[in-house]
Formats: structure tokens, sequence, C-alpha cells
């Protein structure tokens, strides 16, 4: 399964924020994660969800702060959010605010999407988790949560000045041991275990002027914005050509990753950086794809078992059956019954 990437713009505020409130070193918290301390001078750059939410763990257990979505929320500054930042500085009203976030989050985080809607007079705030995806924040929510509530608290103030009291706020997550710093952010109306992660506050919030606004360069900042999704887009075609070309070509052999460059036109390191870019790689596709192809032909009773280990280019039964158990827990014989 293809995993969700995030935005080094989101990776490195943690660990600059790690790093100037707590004095933690930044360069020894990268290698403690496995990347390059140079990686976030690359803040366009995006990194899959496991280096993200290693970097999440690392932090906390660095700062001894449970709460440290919540409190680099508090800090948040546009200006370090890319071109999303500039676009939301630009934007008229609090509701073009939350209307362009709902439609660019993609551009710093493909493991959630946020969008609003109004009803009997309230606005439902939502941050749901991707759940299609290899998703760290389908087991751990709770940073990226309290950051990103946070942040639209902040960011609200900054852009409009005036301060957003919200009626309740719901969360994915369990109730912490201590919710003090949730009840001195959020107020009153916290819940917890719910499902879904939303932010509900009065509509009449949504007429509230933002202060920056300049419609000019909301539509230069725009364009930009709309090609990067676009770019983001036509980026994630590699791996669906890549998954229909194993398939067609996985008829009793495996099918080389140079055969599959050359099916698409392009060299094996430029396919490679396409993959890493969309978070994953070609042996991933491989794997996920010969899985789905056992779970559709198992499916088929007239097919036996052996027909189809052959099928997917495995050298013997016994291997496929090992792999089989790798993806599911069973066998394939116990599987079809």
């Amino acid at each position: 399964m293809k995993e969700a990437t995030f935005s080094v713009y989101i990776t490195r505020g943690i660990v600059q924020y790690a790093a100037a409130r707590y004095g933690v070193d930044s360069d020894r918290l990268c290698t403690a994660v496995g990347i390059e301390p140079a990686l976030l001078t690359m803040p366009d750059r995006r990194i899959s969800g496991t280096l993200h939410s290693a970097v999440w763990r690392e932090a906390v257990k660095r700062t001894g702060d449970e709460n440290l979505g919540l409190h680099l929320g508090e800090v948040f500054n546009l200006a370090t959010f890319g071109i999303v930042g500039y676009v939301l500085v630009n934007c008229q009203t609090f509701e073009e605010v939350l209307e362009k976030l709902s439609r660019y989050t993609h551009l710093f985080s493909q493991g959630a999407y946020i969008h609003f809607s109004v009803s009997d007079g309230m606005v439902f705030c939502d941050c749901d988790i991707v759940d299609d995806l290899k998703n760290y924040l389908l087991e751990q929510p709770r940073y990226a949560v309290d950051s990103t509530f946070a942040s639209l608290m902040k960011a609200t103030q900054t852009l409009t000045g005036n301060v957003l009291y919200p009626h309740a706020v719901w969360f994915q997550y369990p109730r912490p041991a201590d919710t003090a710093e949730h009840d001195r952010i959020f107020g009153t109306g916290l819940h917890f275990s719910m499902p879904t992660n939303r932010i509900i506050f009065d509509a009449n919030c949504l007429k509230w002027q933002v202060l920056s606004a300049n419609a000019s360069l909301l539509s230069v900042f725009e364009q930009h914005a709309e090609a990067m999704l676009d770019a983001m887009n036509r980026q994630d075609d590699y791996t669906r050509q890549v998954v229909q070309a194993i398939a067609q070509n996985l008829k009793g052999e495996l099918p080389s990753i140079e055969a599959i460059a050359r099916s698409l036109a392009i060299s094996v390191r430029q396919l490679q950086r396409e993959l890493q870019a969309e978070g994953t790689s070609y042996q991933q596709l491989l794997d996920d794809t010969r899985k789905e192809l056992a779970l559709r032909h198992l499916k088929n009773p007239n097919t036996p078992i052996h027909d189809v280990a052959f099928l997917l280019g495995f050298s013997e039964p016994s291997a496929f059956h090992r792999a089989f158990k790798r993806w599911t827990g069973q066998t394939p014989r116990t599987y079809r019954v």
C-alpha cells in the first residue's frame, strides 16, 4: 500500500521548535531518526509518514513534552508554512481562509484533509485522517491533530485580530491523563474518543475580515499553489502506471525494474526518484501488487493454489505460502476456506 507523505515544512517546524524552546540538538535529533539534517533546508521536499512520525516521537522524547503538538501550534507562524501560508495571508475573509486551507491541505499533508460545513449557525471544521493509504496518523494522531487545531486558533487571531472561541472540540484519540493544556488553549467543550477530529464554532466568525488581505497577491500565490497541486497529482501517476505495468507483466516471472522503466520510457534512476517522491518504491509496489492479485485469484475456487503461485512469479508453492502468510496471517488454503 502506498504511504502518505508529508511536507518538510512541517518536519522542520517540529525540529526547530524543539531546538529553540527546549535546547534540543537538531542535528542529533535528525540523525537519531535517520534523516539528514540538510533536509531541513529543503522545505518543499516531502518525506514518508514513517520518518515524520519518528521525528514527532523523538522530539517528544527529547523534550519530555507530551503536549508538544499543542505548544508548537501556539507559536505557529504562517510565514513558515510555505506557499499555503502566503495564500492564507492574502484571503479576504476567514471563510475564504478555510476554503483555501481545505483545497491546499494536500500540499503539506497526504495523511489528513481539512474541510468544513455550516449547519444551524455553526461551523464544523474537521481534520479527517486518510485511511486508504499507509498512514501513521491512523495509529499516532495526537501530536499532529493537537498541532493542527492549536495552529488554527493561532492563525485565526493572527489573520483577523479576533480570538476564536470554540463551542466544542472533538479529538479521535482517547482522553489523556492530563488535559490541563487542552483546557487552557481550547476552553470548555472538550470531547475525546470521538468519530472525527472537529472544531465547532459560531458561523458569524466566517465573516471576519483578514487584516492583510490583498486580492492581487492572492491570485499570484494561488496560481503557484495550483501548479504545485497539479504537479503533485501528476507525480502520483507513476505509482498507478507502475502497478498497471507490473500486473500486465507478472505472468510466471517477476518483471524487473529495468523492464518496467523501459515500458514507461523512463530511466531506472528517474523512476526510483519519482516513486520515492510519491512515498513508495518499486519493491513495495511489486509486493503489494502480488498480494492484491493473489487475493483476487484465490477468490476463484477453480484456480489451483500452485497455479496462483506460478502466475505471481514464485519459484515454488512453499515460497508463495510464506509470502501469503506474511501478507495476511493465513495460509492460502485457510484464506480460501
